[in-house]
């Protein structure tokens, strides 16, 4: 897909980092964005930021764990467009660092209600409709190096991401042949504000901690800020790969050696089951 005039697109977690900075881009190319996120004030700020560009946008305040809610969101946002030609899963949230047998099954609830559950409502909610249409269409699920190769600490953030990759994945098979196409995004670390998910924790208590000051402590925070690709450096890798309809959004050559290894030590235990 590479012609964006005349075209809508919906995006989850829009107002800021990656969401925002496909959309400003899909938007410049002609493209009618529907941003929706769970912070009123900073959607807004993105909204008006891309108005002054001249993109035509439209915001829509949401927590993707609600299903109900997102139903409606959907149901309101085909019934003004007409249409949706591109479905951007992206809202996530990032896990913390707790170890197996110590992580809180809030945390649990959490992780899959937002980037597993919230991908999947996307899905369910515009999909009939894309394929109705007839259009040229895309979607893409955000999921991470995490859904192939897995960390310490990381379980139940990998595990989200191994679901999309594996969800996508079937989705392919599904879409093959119609005027739906699919890829999913699965970058390492990128500078966005996911270290401080945790903001929108829905226990409050969390959420007060992660708002407050901070002590400069966070790894993962760390690590983005000297390791991590820039927004608009993955947002031209999204343009090239949906150009192309490249499946595996992959962004970081860098980490092929993790991917290579895992994939080595798949394909040697499975020997271990091969005739001779």
């Amino acid at each position: 897909m590479n012609n964006f005039e005349n075209t809508v697109g919906f995006i989850t977690g829009g107002a800021a980092g990656i969401g925002l900075g496909v959309g400003r881009a899909l938007g410049l190319k002609g493209m009618t964005l529907v941003l929706a996120d769970v912070e009123s004030d900073t959607l807004d700020q993105a909204a008006e930021a891309l108005r002054s560009e001249g993109i035509t946008v439209h915001t829509e305040v949401l927590d993707v764990r609600d299903a109900d809610a997102y139903r409606e969101v959907a149901e309101r946002t085909l019934a003004k467009h007409g249409k949706v030609n591109f479905l951007f899963n992206n809202a996530g949230v990032g896990g913390g660092h707790a170890i197996a047998g110590a992580t809180p099954l809030q945390d649990w609830r959490w992780i899959v209600d937002v980037n597993i559950l919230g991908v999947v409502y996307g899905v369910e909610f515009f999909l009939p409709a894309m394929r109705a249409s007839g259009e040229p269409c895309y979607i893409i699920n955000t999921a991470s190096l995490a859904g192939h190769v897995s960390n310490p600490g990381m379980g139940a953030y990998c595990a989200s991401k191994f679901a999309v990759v594996g969800y996508s994945e079937s989705m392919r098979h599904e879409l093959a042949n119609s005027n739906v196409e699919i890829s999913v995004l699965c970058p390492a670390w990128v500078k966005t504000r996911i270290a401080q998910s945790r903001r929108n924790h829905p226990d409050a208590a969390e959420a007060a901690v992660a708002n407050g000051p901070q002590d400069g402590s966070n790894k993962i925070d760390q690590i983005i800020a000297n390791e991590g690709i820039s927004v608009e450096a993955l947002t031209e890798r999204v343009i090239s790969g949906m150009d192309s309809g490249t499946f595996y959004l992959f962004t970081h050559p860098g980490f092929w050696p993790a991917v290579k290894e895992r994939l080595d030590r798949i394909t040697s235990d499975y020997n271990e089951v091969m005739p001779g």
